[in-house]
């Protein structure tokens, strides 16, 4: 999935920079195609961007605004959908990603996902917060909110790059995943009312000379078992903190080597999170990296009302 990705303000530039340096690559492309815009001349000079991929407009520029998505969109790429990283708690972030997402949505058929820094809660006047939701709802069609203190982190940067690679055909590999997933299945799964979050977790593979040791029966367990202890994990590593038992929509992909990721560990993850909410619709599906030394797990939830103050 090939993202034009713009972080707005400080701690959304910051992480577009983290995602030019570290996000994925499928077939030597690169899935997020990176550019950050600030509001302040010192945090253009700290941005870590190619030159030509960061931009500076003073708070209330929105002609400056159609300025710079010329100067991107002009530039040829494919994408698949755009993403676009603000921090919820600085008035002018949220206005120039309003701007952005109207001109994107004027240009771009693609959906536009809002990956929204959130202060914390602690400090979040509610008002205020539900303010500046309501207007980036209506422009963004997805909205994932994650705690500040997560955002520059190992974390966000795999799970991202898990979810970028789906859809994506490793044409070296060639390796098909038990249950193949692809853009759709996330657009799917977050597309509709209310917010989203996603879940994070990450194992080391055990070596070769110790699987030997044990019997085929007593290893598929094993396998399944630590899927599910997986899934656990990542519930239990939010980007922040809400009510998942209310989702509507939710999504469990694994990544790793083919060889640790068993359909019975799938189904289990699955019947693991239906019994959240039996009224969720749960898609799910891996992508598999060869001799990968991890496996990871990501989730994601949707259909989000309740954040937990």
């Amino acid at each position: 999935m090939r993202l034009l990705t713009i972080g707005i303000g400080k701690n959304g530039a910051e992480v577009s920079s983290l995602l030019a340096r570290k996000g994925a690559k499928v077939n030597k492309v690169q899935l997020f195609k990176c550019y950050g815009i600030v509001h302040d001349i010192k945090h253009l000079r700290s941005l870590k961007l190619n030159e030509k991929n960061k931009f500076y407009l003073t708070p209330d520029e929105k002609i400056g605004v159609t300025g710079v998505l010329n100067e991107i969109l002009s530039r040829y790429e494919i994408y698949e959908g755009s993403l676009l990283i603000t921090s919820i708690d600085i008035e002018e972030n949220v206005l120039t990603t309003v701007e952005v997402a109207k001109y994107l949505a004027t240009y771009l058929d693609d959906p536009i996902i809002g990956l929204i820094i959130i202060p914390p809660l602690d400090d979040v006047i509610i008002s205020e917060f539900k303010r500046r939701v309501n207007m980036l709802k209506k422009v963004i069609d997805v909205l994932i909110f994650i705690e500040r203190s997560k955002v520059m982190t190992d974390c966000l940067v795999e799970a991202m790059n898990i979810l970028g690679r789906i859809g994506e055909i490793d044409f070296k590999k060639k390796v098909i995943g038990e249950v193949v997933v692809d853009t759709s299945d996330i657009f799917n799964t977050l597309l509709g009312k209310g917010f989203s979050i996603f879940g994070f977790a990450k194992r080391k593979i055990l070596p070769w000379w110790l699987k030997i040791m044990v019997n085929k029966s007593e290893l598929k367990a094993l396998k399944t078992r630590r899927m599910i202890e997986l899934v656990k994990d990542a519930m239990n590593n939010l980007s922040i903190q809400a009510d998942i038992k209310s989702a509507s929509r939710a999504l469990i992909i694994f990544s790793g080597n083919p060889n640790e990721i068993t359909m019975d560990g799938l189904l289990s993850s699955v019947e693991l999170i239906e019994n959240l909410n039996d009224k969720m619709v749960v898609r799910y599906g891996d992508y598999p990296i060869p001799r990968a030394q991890h496996l990871s797990s990501v989730l994601l939830f949707s259909g989000l009302t309740k954040l937990v103050f």
